[in-house]
């Protein structure tokens, strides 16, 4: 027996109820609501019982939940559950556990979906760490990302997207000499990931490798057209080669993207003043 926390008034809060409950039948109205699939119906039905068939209960109640896309209520749900029914054994993966990190994302609370995912991948899930990488970088919390990707490249030793993430997080944070090898190395193993050839194009147009800057950053805006970093740093490596109408238009692109923006305006500024000087004579 625990103590189960169902999000109802105070004095429900005390409830005693059965850990799983899962030998016991679905009561008749539940038990017809699942045999036509009707998840949004059930999930309304849970809320109308009393705290303990919820808790007896609790696997259907947030796979109602889950099925109907009720991420708030979901969130909060598997949030209370998860303390009460790990009081005696400890942190453990669960259904729980995994619909919480889904509605966190959902409702676009990437940072605190990313730390949930990581704890699901500490306890063994093998999408944890993937997962967490995929919310940090939502987040655009670099550190974290470079923190998961670092646990995933330990699970799993050389995994392109890995090091793709890993290769991110060192760019995004400034560290790009330390990026450069690991970007390179994951676009050798996997070609297709398009962040990869990115920030590969945002390292070397630091070091002022134009030409092969514009070639990862070709790679990857034909796997991704219109990513607006991507038509930047292109943007910007054409313009140093001196390619002033394609920089031009790659700086037009990003400013559709994100109108408004000073840095983006400026740019394109100089490129259309460079495009429209009169085209050098040939000796």
């Amino acid at each position: 027996m625990i103590l189960l926390l169902l999000l109802s008034p105070a004095a429900q809060v005390q409830s005693q109820i059965q850990s799983q409950g899962l030998a016991a039948p679905l009561p008749a109205p539940a038990e017809a609501l699942v045999r036509t699939k009707d998840w949004a119906g059930l999930a309304d039905w849970f809320e109308t019982v009393p705290p303990a068939t919820r808790g007896a209960h609790y696997e259907m109640w947030i796979q109602a939940l889950n099925r109907s896309r009720r991420w708030e209520r979901l969130a909060a749900v598997c949030e209370a559950l998860q303390p009460q029914l790990e009081a005696k054994s400890g942190p453990r993966l669960a259904t729980y556990r995994l619909y919480r990190a889904q509605a966190l994302s959902q409702l676009g609370r990437h940072g605190d979906a990313a730390a949930a995912h990581a704890e699901n991948g500490r306890l063994g899930y093998p999408d944890g760490f993937p997962n967490a990488c995929a919310e940090a970088r939502l987040a655009q919390d670099w550190s974290t990302l470079q923190t998961c990707a670092d646990a995933l490249l330990e699970a799993r030793p050389g995994d392109a997207m890995g090091q793709a993430w890993k290769g991110e997080a060192l760019a995004r944070q400034g560290r790009l000499a330390e990026a450069e090898p690991i970007l390179r190395e994951a676009v050798a193993k996997e070609p297709g990931i398009a962040h990869a050839w990115n920030n590969l194009g945002r390292c070397l147009n630091e070091k002022k490798a134009w030409t092969e800057a514009c070639e990862a950053l070709d790679r990857a805006l034909t796997l991704e057209p219109g990513q607006l970093e991507a038509l930047f740093n292109r943007g910007r490596a054409r313009f140093e080669l001196k390619r002033y109408r394609e920089s031009r238009d790659d700086f037009r692109a990003a400013l559709a993207l994100r109108p408004d923006d000073p840095v983006l305006t400026e740019n394109l500024r100089q490129a259309e003043r460079y495009a429209a000087l009169p085209a050098p004579k040939r000796p």
